[in-house]
C-alpha cells in the first residue's frame, strides 16, 4: 500500500514537471509569435521607406546602429541552417505568414498536451487522496 502511494505521488510529481516544461515551451512560442508579428509589420512598413532614408539597424539586445536604406525592394532572409538568401518583400511576407501558422499549430499541440497531462495528474491525485482517506478512516497512519 505504501509503495502504491509513493508511486502515485512520484507520478504526479513527474506529470507536474512535464506540465511546467510544456508551459515554458508555450511561453517561448508566444515570444516567437510576437517577434514574427513585429517582423511582419516591419516588412509591410518598409514599403514607405525610400532609398537613402536614415534607419536604425538592430544589432541585438535592444542595441541599434544608424544606417541608410540602400535597397528598399529586397531583404536578406535566414532560410535555415545558417543559409541566407535575398528575397523581395512580397516573397518574404508569405514566409513569415507560414512561420506564424507553424507556431500556432505547435502552440495548439502544446496546449493539448498540457490539458492531457493535467487531466492525468488530477486523476492520480484523486486516487491518491482516496487511498489516504481510506487509510485514515481505517485508523492507519498515512
Amino acid at each position: 500500500m505504501e509503495q502504491d502511494i509513493q508511486l502515485k505521488a512520484a507520478q504526479v510529481d513527474y506529470l507536474n514537471q512535464q506540465i511546467k516544461a510544456l508551459q515554458m515551451q508555450l511561453m517561448e512560442m508566444e515570444k516567437t509569435v510576437e517577434e514574427l508579428s513585429i517582423l511582419r509589420v516591419g516588412l509591410q512598413n518598409i514599403e514607405g521607406v525610400r532609398q537613402g532614408d536614415d534607419v536604425l539597424v538592430p544589432l541585438g539586445a535592444s542595441v541599434y546602429a544608424k544606417g541608410q536604406m540602400q535597397d528598399v525592394r529586397k531583404v536578406i532572409v535566414n532560410v535555415g541552417a545558417g543559409i541566407f538568401v535575398e528575397k523581395t518583400i512580397n516573397d518574404a511576407l508569405p514566409m513569415v505568414d507560414r512561420q506564424l501558422e507553424q507556431v500556432a499549430r505547435h502552440e495548439e499541440l502544446i496546449i493539448q498536451n498540457i490539458t492531457l497531462l493535467n487531466s492525468e495528474a488530477e486523476k492520480l491525485t484523486q486516487e491518491l487522496n482516496q487511498v489516504l482517506m481510506g487509510m485514515r478512516d481505517a485508523g492507519l497512519p498515512a
